[in-house]
């Protein structure tokens, strides 16, 4: 269900241009009726799961490629499509020997294909971009579109990207670590949850909460706030703060 939630919120980012609303609680909804009843008739356990689940969505919408990220233009939200993949996923299952008749080569390329999707630097991924800016000269920072350059991540100073990268890093080999332990590998979930409060109440104290609101977006973006709009006192005054 982790799985699940995480596939959810990375496949309706507002990043995505999605226009038709989101449905995070209705498919956790329909995934938990779905697995109370089919293991029952031996039928496997269903959830959406990544990297292909945001990728789909990609699948799906026009850019504007003349840009420098492509601009999204629309996402082509239908049912046909899901339909269709479905449809075929099960026409798999009730002709096993189908698949016998496709090469493991392919098959191997696919998953490749869609596991490097997921990782590949400047493909969305704004950690695996920051990852890659930890061995890039400040100056070479890409630089962010006017109209968001004071609601994108790379307006922070550098040492301050790094820090938050260093953290998730840190994070991301607790997770990694936890396959190592033997009979308690099967308890990362709880190292996952162990984040949490580490997000609420540790961060907050190194962070400004501007600079959590960019580093935690996905996209790199804010509400587009600049910094001097965020350290406007209640009296109307404006306190000076540096990039």
């Amino acid at each position: 269900y982790i799985d699940h939630l995480l596939s959810c919120i990375l496949g309706q980012k507002k990043e995505l241009g999605l226009q038709k609303g989101e449905y995070y609680h209705s498919s956790m909804l329909v995934t938990g009726i779905f697995n109370a009843v089919l293991p029952s008739f031996g039928l496997p356990f269903v959830t959406a799961s990544l990297p292909h689940s945001p990728q789909f969505t990609k699948a799906l919408t026009d850019y504007d490629k003349s840009e420098s990220p492509p601009k999204v233009l629309k996402v082509h939200e239908s049912r046909l499509a899901p339909l269709i993949v479905y449809t075929m996923c099960f026409l798999a299952l009730v002709f096993p020997s189908v698949l016998e008749h496709c090469p493991v080569g392919v098959v191997n390329g696919i998953l490749t294909f869609v596991g490097l999707q997921g990782i590949l630097p400047f493909t969305g991924n704004q950690f695996v971009d920051r990852c890659v800016l930890l061995f890039t000269h400040p100056a070479e920072f890409p630089t962010p579109p006017p109209e968001s350059a004071t609601s994108s991540y790379l307006g922070l100073p550098w040492h301050r990207i790094h820090l938050y990268t260093a953290v998730q890093l840190a994070c991301l080999a607790a997770c990694w670590g936890m396959r190592f332990t033997g009979p308690f590998a099967l308890a990362f979930p709880l190292v996952v949850v162990g984040f949490i409060p580490i997000r609420l109440y540790l961060l907050p104290k190194f962070f400004t909460p501007e600079e959590l609101e960019l580093l935690d977006s996905e996209g790199g973006e804010g509400t587009g706030k600049s910094h001097d709009d965020a350290a406007v006192d209640k009296k109307g005054t404006t306190t000076t703060m540096e990039p």
